[in-house]
């Protein structure tokens, strides 16, 4: 079973071998931030779900 975090971080490798590939500046750029919002996902995913952060009063 794939977890979202397991899937957006495959999206994330995908994306980065799409932008090595490409060869136009724009193409490369949409790649990286297209792979950025993914690794967005997977790291703030574990971030909010950590115990260790401190609660807001």
């Amino acid at each position: 079973m794939t977890t979202d975090k397991d899937y957006f971080y495959q999206r994330a490798e995908a994306e980065l071998q799409l932008a090595q590939r490409a060869t136009h500046p724009a193409a490369v750029r949409a790649h990286y931030i297209i792979a950025n919002h993914y690794l967005d996902r997977v790291y703030s995913q574990s971030v909010m779900s950590s115990p260790m952060l401190p609660r807001s009063a």
